[in-house]
């Protein structure tokens, strides 16, 4: 009985062990620099996507209201922003984060645009 149970955890420790070292030896740097980023922009374009749904929301809400020329031209700049991002192709990190940096600046402006008349909205 204690030879089973003993032969059972030697198989055990035996599958965990080849599980841990199966990674060993693989870095980072051996895989293609393309690579690397390929997971990080995905994740910022998912983020994006979110803010824009977020914007678009909040555009619906003040669509009907008295500052509708104001919102009609941040909807404009939402959806160019959108554009943007569905058309970018940069090939490499840098020029992920140099677009990442000038497409932060916009959404932050259209989100700050919005919230100043939805808080002109609400006094009135």
């Amino acid at each position: 009985m204690k030879t089973k149970s003993f032969i059972k955890s030697l198989f055990a420790l035996a599958i965990i062990a080849s599980l841990a070292l199966s990674g060993c030896g693989v870095t980072v740097r051996q895989h293609p620099r393309h690579v690397r980023h390929v997971v990080y922009v995905p994740d910022y374009r998912r983020d994006y996507e979110v803010r824009f749904n977020n914007n678009d929301r909040r555009i619906s809400e003040l669509r009907e209201s008295q500052h509708r020329d104001k919102v009609v031209v941040i909807e404009v700049r939402n959806s160019n922003a959108k554009r943007r991002l569905n058309e970018f192709k940069g090939e490499s990190k840098q020029e992920w984060d140099a677009f990442k940096h000038e497409m932060d600046q916009d959404v932050k402006a259209v989100e700050k645009s919005l919230k100043k008349i939805s808080k002109n909205h609400k006094k009135r």
